[in-house]
């Protein structure tokens, strides 16, 4: 496998758009018909399996008194990746994204371990995640240089995912809240399909050799495009995750 170095900056997640603070507004409650579990149920994981699969459409639509925005499509507004030396060597910014597919997922597997406020989980996404926007590029693929600025679009299919959130405690008007800290996403996927459009300044020849190419090589681009992807992903769904947390007290998602 690749070794790299990458720097990623999410200037702005939209998510991040709206309550500039997320600990900030009062307390609000879960929907009444969501599902709710007991801390010390036996059963707990396939409570809370069927609990997040009960709710994860209204994330998807949006849930406005939570501050949490549509999920699907999520948009991210800049991520730049850059990769000073190896095979891959570019400069690759992303700008004005939409991702779409995250409501065809399905969870497989729940772990959770209230006490020191972990959550683990796998699931299957039955529909393509497809990223689209604008890019700027420069540098080289492998032997091959690249550069253009235009539009983009990259297409996963048959990903699977598996996420780990994990948190904290946090007190809030003397209510017991969960802080989360770390949302680690990561992801496989079968096949990456890539298109970028106006590659050497609108050289459809050359543009579409390299088109081609780089989907030949789509397994070492990933190598590439993965930690940044999976860095944005974790982060904006920390930022989801805590809409929720910091305004509903932990007694009323889990029961004790």
């Amino acid at each position: 496998m690749l070794r790299m170095t990458y720097i990623i900056y999410i200037v702005t997640i939209c998510y991040l758009i709206g309550d500039s603070v997320v600990n900030s507004g009062p307390t609000q409650k879960l929907p009444k018909h969501y599902k709710k579990c007991k801390r010390n149920d036996p059963d707990l994981n396939n409570c809370l399996k069927a609990a997040i699969k009960g709710i994860l459409p209204e994330l998807v639509k949006g849930i406005p008194s939570l501050g949490v925005w549509p999920l699907d499509p999520l948009s991210i507004q800049n991520l730049q990746i850059k990769q000073g030396s190896g095979p891959v060597s570019i400069d690759l910014t992303f700008i004005n994204i939409n991702m779409t597919g995250i409501r065809s997922l399905t969870l497989k597997t729940v772990d959770a371990n209230w006490d020191k406020y972990s959550l683990d989980s796998t699931g299957d996404l039955s529909e393509p995640i497809i990223l689209e926007g604008d890019y700027n590029i420069d540098g080289k693929v492998l032997i091959l240089p690249i550069s253009g600025t235009g539009k983009c679009k990259l297409t996963l299919d048959d990903v699977q995912a598996a996420m780990g959130l994990r948190g904290k405690e946090l007190v809030k008007d003397k209510k017991v809240h969960m802080d989360v800290e770390k949302f680690d996403f990561r992801f496989n996927t079968t096949k990456l399909h890539l298109y970028f459009g106006n590659l050497f300044n609108g050289d459809k020849a050359l543009g579409d050799n390299m088109n081609t190419f780089l989907n030949q090589n789509w397994d070492e681009i990933l190598k590439e495009l993965k930690p940044a992807i999976e860095e944005a992903l974790g982060e904006a769904f920390r930022e989801i995750s805590n809409r929720v947390f910091h305004k509903v007290p932990f007694n009323q998602i889990v029961l004790d």
